[in-house]
């Protein structure tokens, strides 16, 4: 693996796991096994690491999300694959980090809001459409307020203040949500595939 790259997985796992200004870039280069010199060498300070960090991140998420759109035997299979990631990424990830993103690189920030209502929502969409076309999405939706409204859902579920972990299941939340949203937008033929994949009760 590339040095540069390197250094980035590193700092992204440890911004994920202690918060962002915890982590010091001498951490950052003793846990990617180079000097703190070479450390600068490929980023001048910890904003720069921090912002081409999250680009990393993002950039592999899109193509998290090409593959599923292209590995899926249908938009239900799609979609739950992407849920399942956000899951696992969910796991990985201190609500520190996303506060502290927030309070102090909000540039930063803007470039993940960017993503969610572009990248997301275009992704959402295109799964709503593709589920159209196989029979299994309601062909009467209206596509632009469901994209938004699932990605209203996806957000919540990260937002401690509504659903704090003292009290809920993170896997739990975000899969109730997740049936809640395919019975609501499936057809009959489509309740039966998602059977196939989520526990489904049919009437």
């Amino acid at each position: 693996m590339p040095v540069k790259e390197r250094i980035l997985e590193t700092a992204l796992r440890m911004f994920r796991m202690y918060g962002i200004k915890s982590v010091t870039m001498f951490d950052i280069s003793r846990e990617s096994g180079v000097s703190k010199k070479t450390v600068y060498e490929h980023f001048k300070d910890k904003e720069e690491l921090v912002q081409e960090g999250m680009r990393f991140m993002l950039n592999g998420h899109e193509q998290h999300l090409e593959d599923f759109r292209q590995q899926s035997a249908n938009a239900i299979e799609e979609l739950l694959k992407e849920v399942k990631f956000m899951e696992d990424m969910g796991n990985t990830i201190n609500p520190v980090m996303l506060y502290e993103m927030q309070k102090y690189h909000p540039a930063i920030w803007q470039e993940v809001e960017v993503f969610k209502k572009e990248h997301l929502v275009r992704a959402i969409t295109t799964n709503l459409e593709r589920g159209i076309q196989e029979g299994i999405y309601r062909n009467d939706l209206k596509l632009d307020i469901m994209a938004h409204m699932r990605l209203l859902q996806l957000e919540t579920v990260f937002q401690p203040a509504l659903f704090p972990a003292t009290q809920f299941n993170m896997h739990e939340v975000i899969r109730e949500i997740t049936a809640h949203f395919l019975l609501g937008i499936t057809t009959t033929k489509g309740r039966k595939v998602a059977a196939g994949y989520i526990r489904i009760e049919q009437d």
